[in-house]
């Protein structure tokens, strides 16, 4: 079969050499990686210019080129088990091709098929083929007008009740027309447009948020692209976007994909076709591009270099898979993931450098009266110490005990607004090193947050990073605004910088779900569809070489704590933290 050269493989040009670029850092990024036993069992081929079209909870991938034949498979991947199923599925399938496009239609009920190489003659094809979702079975179309005719690294994207498709190629030449399909009337028609239209290519990206169509890229049969248009459909008016910033270098099968407002742009095949794996961004409010870098655990879980793939959006995660970079391509059943709004980063600082044999003898000694020079007395409970010991892990101890005041010389000190198990933890891991905590206290709130401020006033860094560890896992949405008060109060970094995250998924949660409300009353069925997709999962459009689609899916879950226990932690904060100054002051 002949290859299909309009996704710009045979381009023999010049390098355009490297680039600087802004980099986009308001947020934590992080790249993980999954592959699943069912994708190895059901043998999943790697391919590129396939399609991945998300539907609800599963994502839809059909097609695409192994580097000698056509494909022309459907699988299924549920984005919750995170596992691969081949159904089974009626009527006539189409025929194996490359670089077609695969839309979501009809309130989620079908996916349309348009076009794509079929590599048995000079042009693309220009069939169409419907999959009804349930039962799952292909039938052909009976749409009116005059369809596009031949597609070939076409793009197709769904903006409101209407399907546009910008043609690329016809499989011989680069094109730039636009046609539409009316949902309503299921009849085709050319869209007539104004302004700065697109110069022609083949293999570029799209992508679609609100009402306004993104076009980036592509291959025009002798150079790549790399210029950004956008259509307002609202009036069909083209405009070319002139970005701040340095814009990616020309390419071609790269992906572009909305994720909260902002247009992250992957990978794609530059001049001799060398391939990228990096991550733009570019911001609409600003009006620039951006690089995303220092992304986390890039070394070992970013893909590698490639175009052709496909990405799929499941709320602020980008889903990469497949695509090829000369001879190489890649399993499209290994999925590379970008978080793009991660939890922040944690760390923990080391306990100060102690040989284990002598931690071992230290913890001989942990509340033993011999040797003890000083009791602290703590609800009514005794708790023996050794003065030299404690100053060698704490500065607090160590300022106190020089400082000629009563606890220099002192056999017993009083610890109040602390608890007897708060203050034992602590002392325990001044002499072991270690904070052994039972699984109930690691998931208290309340004991973990008098801990941390316990560590904050006794100066033992290590406990307070822990604790902010432990109480990042319980951030709830009724304790995060408490717990962030006292973040900021005791200077728990961390802690902050999780609750601020924390509050920013459960904004934007709130934002689609006011955003989707808005949506006329005449759109009904729109709108109960993308509730239940915003509620429950992914779901939106895909198109070509580079099927994106916005979709979401619900916030991390955290385990709760109940709104009495939020009262008495609330209550707790404020006595502990007026008996800790006393202290502090005292102490001073």
């Amino acid at each position: 079969m002949s290859v299909n050269l309009q996704d710009g493989s045979g381009d023999s040009g010049a390098d355009a050499g490297g680039s600087s670029a802004k980099a986009f850092s308001r947020h934590h990024t992080a790249w993980s990686m999954h592959v699943s036993v069912s994708s190895e069992i059901l043998k999943i081929p790697s391919t590129k210019n396939h399609t991945a079209t998300p539907v609800g909870d599963e994502v839809y991938v059909f097609g695409g080129y192994d580097g000698q034949k056509n494909h022309n498979d459907l699988y299924v991947f549920d984005i919750h088990t995170m596992e691969w199923r081949q159904p089974q599925v009626g009527g006539i399938k189409p025929s194996g091709r490359n670089g077609h496009s695969a839309t979501l239609i009809e309130h989620g009920t079908q996916i349309l098929i348009l076009g794509g190489w079929l590599g048995n003659g000079p042009l693309a094809a220009g069939d169409m083929h419907l999959l009804n979702l349930s039962p799952l079975k292909w039938v052909q179309p009976t749409f009116t007008g005059e369809p596009p005719g031949p597609c070939n690294m076409h793009t197709a994207d769904l903006v409101g009740r209407m399907l546009l498709v910008f043609r690329g190629g016809d499989g011989r030449a680069y094109l730039n027309d636009l046609h539409g399909l009316d949902l309503d009337t299921h009849g085709w028609y050319s869209v007539k447009t104004t302004g700065e239209q697109p110069p022609p290519r083949a293999n570029h990206a799209s992508a679609v948020d609100d009402f306004r169509l993104y076009i980036f890229g592509g291959w025009d049969g002798t150079k790549r692209l790399n210029d950004l248009y956008v259509l307002d459909t609202r009036d069909m008016i083209w405009s070319l976007l002139r970005p701040t910033g340095c814009a990616p270098q020309a390419r071609a099968g790269m992906t572009l994909s909305i994720i909260r407002d902002c247009l992250y742009l992957f990978g794609g095949s530059g001049h001799t076709t060398r391939c990228f794996n990096d991550v733009h961004v570019y911001d609409p409010q600003e009006q620039a591009w951006f690089l995303c870098m220092n992304v986390a655990n890039e070394s070992f879980a970013a893909p590698e270099r490639r175009a052709g793939h496909v990405a799929v959006v499941v709320d602020r995660r980008l889903f990469i898979s497949g695509g090829a970079c000369g001879t190489q391509y890649y399993g499209k059943g290994k999925w590379f993931i970008l978080d793009t709004d991660a939890p922040p980063a944690m760390s923990t600082a080391t306990a100060p450098l102690c040989a284990e044999s002598v931690r071992r003898v230290m913890s001989e000694y942990l509340n033993k009266e011999q040797f003890s020079d000083v009791v602290f007395v703590v609800e009514g409970r005794r708790l023996f110490a050794h003065r030299v010991l404690l100053t060698l892990f704490s500065d607090y101890f160590r300022r106190a005990f020089a400082c000629g005041m009563r606890e220099s010389f002192e056999r017993e000190i009083e610890i109040e607004a602390i608890s007897y198990e708060t203050f034992y933890a602590l002392l325990e891991f001044l002499y072991t090193g270690k904070l052994r905590l039972s699984e109930a206290q690691e998931k208290d709130v309340c004991f973990l947050m008098g801990l941390l401020r316990a560590a904050d006033q006794f100066c033992v860094d290590c406990v307070k990073q822990m604790c902010e560890r432990y109480l990042t896992e319980s951030v709830d949405f009724e304790n995060v605004e408490g717990l962030l008060q006292e973040a900021e109060r005791f200077q728990a970094t961390q802690l902050r910088l999780h609750c601020e995250w924390y509050r920013r998924q459960q904004n934007f949660e709130s934002e689609d779900k006011d955003r989707l409300r808005e949506i006329p009353r005449g759109h009904s069925d729109d709108m109960d569809d993308l509730m239940h997709h915003a509620e429950h999962g992914a779901g939106a459009s895909s198109s070509s070489a580079d099927p994106h689609a916005r979709a979401s899916a619900p916030a991390d879950s955290w385990s709760s704590s109940s709104s009495t226990a939020l009262a008495v932690a609330a209550a707790a904060a404020a006595a502990e933290a007026a008996a800790l100054a006393a202290a502090a002051s005292a102490a001073a």
